[in-house]
């Protein structure tokens, strides 16, 4: 079953009187970026919770956000720096009087420095912790991926049906190839007719250069190959696993097997069909671009 790169979940557990929420969002991305924001106390658990989500992840660019209620440590009061406050004021009204700006400097413009208000008690224990933060995590990738695999089936069913639009394409390409070939060759037949009749003619190199130009203008090899990348495409949607970069792959296949064909054809049913075909594969191509 296919996944969209596409989804969000969220998911809380309460533990120890602290009540975690975590939240995965993503959207697409070609490799496996994970960003993880954590309260500043439990940075120390980043790199953990990254491999945790990892490993329910393969492609896209998920964001990962973790909070407590209980405030980013737990801290029931907080430590103001006055003399780092001091030089902040002193640097801002120096830097003031170099630019020639008016006005005097605020307690607000202080205050945003970081490092100047700290909770009194930054001393958490990473390991408690962890376990609200894994109970949390476990449901909100539950309803990540029960998003993403609802989103998958959408994208499966559009998939298919645009692929057996090409096949029925490929159908029509094959039916019309055959008299396509034919055609071609009374066409110069019938051109040649008046040069038969001059002694400097040879017919049999006439025959041979009919039989050559047929052979150019046959389809059937591209017709073939593109038939058994379709049967590839739609196996790889039964496969388990994450097939988006082999379902790129075989579009790229598939376009290279039509544009031959619309070279090759030289006819106007076959490039009217050439054409249906490539606004498929594009609408295909799209797709794909939201499976994991």
């Amino acid at each position: 079953m296919i996944s969209s790169m596409t989804g969000y979940g969220a998911g809380e557990s309460d533990r120890a009187g602290v009540r975690t929420v975590a939240e995965l969002r993503s959207v697409n991305g070609r490799f496996c970026d994970i960003a993880v924001r954590l309260p500043r106390s439990l940075g120390s658990l980043e790199g953990r919770v990254r491999a945790y989500v990892q490993e329910h992840v393969t492609r896209g660019n998920v964001s990962v956000s973790i909070r407590c209620d209980d405030g980013e440590t737990g801290a029931h009061g907080v430590r103001i720096d006055v003399e780092a406050g001091k030089k902040y004021c002193d640097a801002l009204r120096n830097l003031k009087e170099q630019l020639g700006v008016s006005g005097d400097v605020s307690l607000d413009m202080v205050a945003s420095f970081p490092g100047l208000v700290t909770p009194e008690n930054e001393e958490v224990d990473p390991a408690e912790r962890w376990t609200g933060m894994e109970a949390a995590l476990v449901k909100a990738l539950a309803a990540f991926k029960d998003m993403k695999r609802s989103e998958g089936r959408a994208l499966e069913t559009d998939l298919r049906t645009r692929i057996e639009a090409i096949l029925a394409i490929l159908r029509a390409i094959e039916g019309r190839a055959p008299d396509r070939v034919i055609e071609y060759r009374e066409r110069l037949n019938n051109r040649l007719v008046d040069l038969l009749d001059e002694p400097r003619v040879d017919p049999q190199r006439v025959a041979a250069e009919i039989t050559l130009l047929a052979e150019r203008i046959d389809v059937t090899e591209e017709c073939v190959r593109l038939k058994a990348h379709c049967d590839a495409f739609m196996e790889a949607l039964d496969a388990d696993g994450s097939p988006g970069r082999r379902l790129n792959f075989l579009i790229q296949e598939m376009n290279r097997e039509i544009n031959t064909i619309g070279s090759k054809g030289n006819d106007t049913e076959i490039s009217h069909s050439v054409i249906q075909a490539k606004e498929e594969l594009e609408k295909v191509r799209e797709q794909v671009q939201n499976i994991e």
